[in-house]
């Protein structure tokens, strides 16, 4: 193996607070009891970022909720609403409060304040691309409840209610501080259903602060239907929308949050990292991975 593969992998594992080290040798070791090939594990590492994994049974502050109530500024139309071809309101999934969210836990320039509100329209239909948003409302807002008027075949449940009921049901989350590795297979050149490509997720699973996980900001995007990067699939879809020369390209684009509250279903909210710095929330893409 080249040495300076290792010595890029040692360099991202050196800008990890300790705990998050320890989490990646204990990848390192579990990937050499399986026998995984030492070059590509070590490539693989040097893709690690820093995550928050938010569930209700991590030991950290609480940082949001999913589903309702939906508190937004008097005046502001529910996201999705305004649209003048399709106005279908975009149902909340979550809010969150970034300034409970330390500095450094992610790699995002996120706001340092306020509030984080996801939105999704997870219907039966399957696309992948959805209709969703995000909105940030900066500290001080003043908010009012807002009803939701939600009319759309929902995935997987009878109705936009049944999800919300659902979602409320989790109560508060609360923060992990974790690193995570992408899900895909690129990065091992293996067929997705291999023992060997069974090994990796068995390696990888060491990573993960709790077995299920509702929701995560920031990371790499977690792909269990072996379509591939869903953060990279953003950056193409826009381009070819956009046909713009100047577009982002894909190593400009990150993972703002990714949800994982659907039966088979993966829900993301993606964006350039540029337009997130600049509070650019108008330019998030949803997308969904289902395997019904």
């Amino acid at each position: 193996m080249p040495e300076h593969t290792t010595q890029e992998a040692d360099e991202v594992r050196d800008t990890l607070p300790d705990e998050l080290r320890d989490t990646l040798d204990r990848f390192r070791a579990t990937a050499a009891e399986r026998g995984l090939p030492a070059e590509n594990v070590e490539r693989w590492l040097r893709t690690a970022r820093r995550s928050a994994m938010l569930y209700p049974e991590a030991d950290g502050p609480v940082v949001g909720r999913l589903g309702g109530p939906l508190m937004l500024p008097p005046g502001m139309p529910v996201p999705g609403t305004s649209d003048p071809e399709d106005p279908v309101a975009h149902q909340l999934i979550a809010t969150i409060d970034l300034a409970a969210i330390p500095e450094g836990t992610t790699d995002l320039p996120l706001p340092s304040d306020g509030h984080l509100l996801l939105f999704a329209v997870p219907e039966l239909a399957l696309e992948v691309e959805l209709a969703g948003s995000a909105v940030h409302l900066p500290a001080g807002t003043p908010v009012e409840e807002r009803r939701q008027d939600l009319d759309y075949e929902l995935y997987e449940y009878d109705s936009p209610e049944d999800l919300d009921a659902d979602l409320r049901g989790h109560g508060e989350l609360r923060l992990a501080r974790a690193v995570s590795l992408p899900l895909h297979g690129g990065y091992h050149d293996l067929h997705f259903r291999s023992d060997l490509a069974r090994a990796w997720d068995e390696a990888a699973a060491v990573m993960r602060p709790a077995r299920h996980v509702p929701l995560q900001i920031g990371g790499n995007a977690a792909d269990h239907e072996g379509w591939g990067d869903p953060v990279r699939g953003s950056a193409t879809a826009l381009e070819d929308e956009e046909g713009a020369p100047d577009a982002p390209g894909p190593e400009d684009w990150v993972l703002l949050a990714q949800w994982e509250g659907l039966p088979m279903a993966t829900v993301y909210w993606t964006m350039p990292r540029q337009d997130l710095a600049e509070l650019r929330f108008d330019r998030v893409l949803v997308q969904m991975y289902a395997n019904p």
